[in-house]
């Protein structure tokens, strides 16, 4: 499973790669890669960070998640 948050440019992104390393280390998978880069972001076709990518699907937009709703995400689609 590979897991991938999008941006880093202002304290939500950030608060979100946090909660999804935990998240992840919870569930017992990778820790995730964080994409900053603005190009890069917009390959995933997202325009509003932070966003939460689970093996190449976006499966959050828009909003910082907290650990628990990233745990269910990575459960959902193991």
């Amino acid at each position: 499973m590979k897991i991938i948050t999008l941006g880093n440019c202002c304290s939500k992104s950030r608060k979100n790669h946090e909660n999804a390393v935990e998240a992840a280390k919870n569930c017992g998978v990778d820790a995730p890669e964080n994409v900053a880069d603005y190009s890069e972001i917009v390959r995933f076709g997202v325009m509003s960070t932070p966003a939460l990518v689970i093996d190449g699907k976006v499966v959050a937009y828009g909003r910082a998640l907290s650990v628990e709703q990233i745990e269910k995400l990575i459960n959902e689609n193991k």
